[in-house]
């Protein structure tokens, strides 16, 4: 039985919608616009708040001179670290320990930047996550307009369940703290790395599919040929990101040839593996999505209720009368007068 509700007295439509006009790919540059604001955001914080408590050491957290609480409990002899005492954040962090190198992670790796970073952390994740949701529909739409191949289709199902769950889990690199639970906090990190592959390369492979084509590029074959470019370049690189941070979540240290010397100033092999997948997978993404925000079709996303049940306001002795929705109804004989503005 649908429950009735007094006419309200300045009421126009009885049918009243809301109708919203909204672009996918808008969701996704915001999503990589705050993606890199928390990187800032936890930089800035480090800088300022975490360098100088680590440098002093146990006292600047409250403990005892000499304490091993938390990040104080290593012994590093190359650098001449002992448990205890305090380090410099950027040359003698946990990451460098481990990695031989340190990378976006070390910015939030320490309290208070850790616990501040996870507080703004969710306008990354839930953009992110509005933006798989829109873009999955975006997808199903084009599939019963007939623009997809069944292969792609597939693919697209199995991508949108894969990365909200990924994208769900990455809030596990500020739960596992880095320096005592290495593997945790970096299988945290393995997930987000696959779902932004994920998105990356689903996105690219519909614009091939659906045969798009920009003038920017001079025609559908350029299109092609740059969407072709920019999908060999970012599968290299991460299967070879991808497979380095495998290494460390079963082992917990990096993998060997990752501490190698690159040749590239002081920087080893894994850090400059680091830089590049990092552009393939959060700055290139950052200017296509911009890019094709503004040259896609919207969704048009409508949202509405079945007319509500009516009734007008009774008067005593009266039965009360309905209108509005279907479907018949008894009402009781109403003992008191009870005026509409007092209900509402």
């Amino acid at each position: 039985m649908t429950a009735t509700k007094l006419r309200p007295k300045n009421g126009i439509l009885s049918n009243a919608s809301l109708k919203i006009t909204v672009s996918a790919e808008t969701w996704r540059f915001f999503a990589y616009i705050f993606f890199w604001g928390m990187i800032f955001f936890a930089r800035a914080v480090s800088n300022t708040l975490v360098a100088p408590k680590l440098a002093e050491g146990p006292t600047a957290y409250g403990k005892e001179e000499g304490s091993t609480c938390g990040p104080f409990d290593r012994n590093w002899p190359e650098e001449n670290i002992k448990k205890g005492e305090g380090f410099d954040l950027k040359t003698q962090s946990h990451l460098l320990m481990f990695f031989g190198f340190g990378n976006v992670c070390t910015n939030w790796d320490y309290t208070p930047a850790r616990e501040l970073t996870a507080m703004v952390y969710p306008l990354f994740e839930y953009s992110l996550i509005v933006y798989i949701i829109l873009d999955f529909v975006t997808t199903l739409l084009a599939n019963r307009r007939g623009e997809l191949n069944a292969w792609f289709w597939k693919f697209s199902k199995a991508a949108f369940a894969i990365n909200l769950v990924l994208c769900a889990e990455f809030r596990m690199i500020f739960v596992c703290i880095a320096y005592e639970k290495v593997k945790q906090h970096t299988a945290g990190f393995l997930g987000l790395q696959i779902a932004l592959i994920l998105v990356a390369v689903q996105n690219s492979l519909f614009l091939i599919d659906t045969e798009v084509s920009y003038d920017f590029f001079g025609g559908i074959h350029n299109t092609r040929k740059a969407i072709g470019a920019y999908l060999i370049g970012l599968l290299a690189i991460s299967f070879v990101k991808v497979a380095a941070t495998i290494y460390v979540v079963g082992n917990g240290v990096g993998a060997p040839w990752t501490l190698k010397d690159s040749g590239i100033g002081e920087m080893k092999v894994g850090r400059v593996v680091d830089l590049i997948w990092m552009f393939f997978n959060a700055f290139a993404p950052l200017i296509i999505s911009y890019f094709r925000s503004k040259n896609e079709i919207p969704l048009v996303i409508e949202v509405s209720t079945c007319a509500p049940n009516y009734i007008d306001a009774p008067i005593e002795g009266q039965p009360l009368k309905k209108s509005g929705g279907g479907g018949s109804m008894k009402y009781e004989q109403v003992r008191y007068e009870a005026a509409a503005s007092d209900v509402i």
